[in-house]
């Protein structure tokens, strides 16, 4: 039979020959709050746990039925050594490192260096003298930003355009265009230059990296441009300039996270066994849409950062929700909703 919250805390406080009451005592709470808590008709507060914990003389992963998993002993290298592979005579090559950067933070990088690139140029233009607005510098350094931080780690038509474009349209904000380059010809390069993008991301296969960490040629660490992955009682999901659906099914959830750059992504947590009461969860969109569909049994208490964004709850939860879920949600140029279902 499985081992519940309630029953590991029967079994506790029969250990240490106390009462409903005597606990109840020790923690503030009320009686009737402690059988609720042993027959598993509601769970502990967060907050309570701790203290349980310290009462029960046990951690609260003990406390939780959280298995603990062995640890890995770490290998031993001779001091001074450098990290690489031993040569025959004992002494120890470095190797090469190589280091490629498309992880899912690259949005927030993006979005700081448009900041501070239109900030920079409306100040120059305090002390220039430059007749600038606002708007027409903000769309050109977006587009140009845009281009930037997307030819790594592999350039495409597409964002190789919208850097060149965004680079003519600011210096033709700023009146630092030669006349030679008119509208006339600008315009239709750029319809060229979006159509070859556009076949070219229809003929290629999807990318996958978001960042490799290579040494040697071997690959150490890789991350999916748009991926899927549970461990344990966690789950992990992205997308990149695209559209998914993503149903995580574990038998028992205490944490996740999920990322989206320039896409759509739903999130549906209905099919897991269990979420676990104080289950966390992180929620990070630059510059596109997240939904996050969660049962009607929990009851979310979201923890939101916006910088041109929006975060939206729909629905309730069911009047007897016990449990908490826990929702960070960080938006740039985006929007989060999260659902009850």
């Amino acid at each position: 039979m499985e081992q519940t919250l309630g029953k590991r805390i029967v079994a506790s406080r029969k250990r240490l020959g106390l009462t409903q009451d005597q606990l109840a005592e020790q923690l503030g709470v009320t009686a009737q709050a402690v059988s609720k808590w042993e027959n598993d008709q509601s769970c502990p507060d967060i907050a309570m746990l701790p203290k349980l914990a310290e009462i029960f003389d046990t951690s609260t992963d003990e406390l939780l039925g959280v298995e603990k998993k062995p640890v890995k002993e770490a290998e031993l290298i001779p001091a001074e050594a450098p990290l690489g592979e031993q040569k025959a005579d004992g002494s120890w090559d470095a190797g090469t490192w190589e280091f490629k950067l498309d992880n899912s933070r690259k949005g927030h990088l993006g979005m700081a260096v448009l900041v501070l690139l239109v900030g920079g140029l409306l100040l120059a233009g305090q002390f220039l003298d430059w007749n600038i607005s606002f708007w027409g510098i903000l769309w050109p350094s977006i587009l140009l930003v845009f281009g930037l931080f997307g030819v790594l780690p592999k350039p495409s038509f597409f964002r190789i355009g919208c850097l060149f474009f965004g680079v003519y349209f600011l210096l033709d904000a700023l009146n630092m265009l030669p006349e030679v380059l008119g509208r006339g010809i600008v315009f239709p390069l750029i319809l060229v230059v979006f159509g070859i993008s556009l076949l070219a991301d229809a003929l290629r296969k999807p990318r996958k990296g978001r960042f490799h960490l290579i040494h040697n040629g071997k690959t150490i660490a890789d991350s999916s441009r748009s991926y899927s992955t549970t461990e344990g009682e966690s789950f992990a999901c992205a997308t990149s300039f695209g559209e998914n659906y993503r149903e995580i099914a574990l038998p028992r959830l205490s944490s996740g996270s999920a990322d989206v750059s320039f896409g759509e992504l739903t999130v549906d947590l209905t099919k897991c066994g269990e979420i676990a009461d104080g289950t966390c969860i992180d929620l990070n969109c630059a510059f596109g849409e997240l939904e996050l569909r969660v049962p009607g049994c929990c009851r979310l208490e979201p923890d939101s950062s916006t910088v041109f964004g929006s975060v939206e709850v729909k629905g309730s939860p069911a009047p007897d929700a016990a449990v908490t879920v826990y929702v960070k949600c960080d938006v740039s140029f985006g929007e989060i909703e999260l659902r009850y279902i």
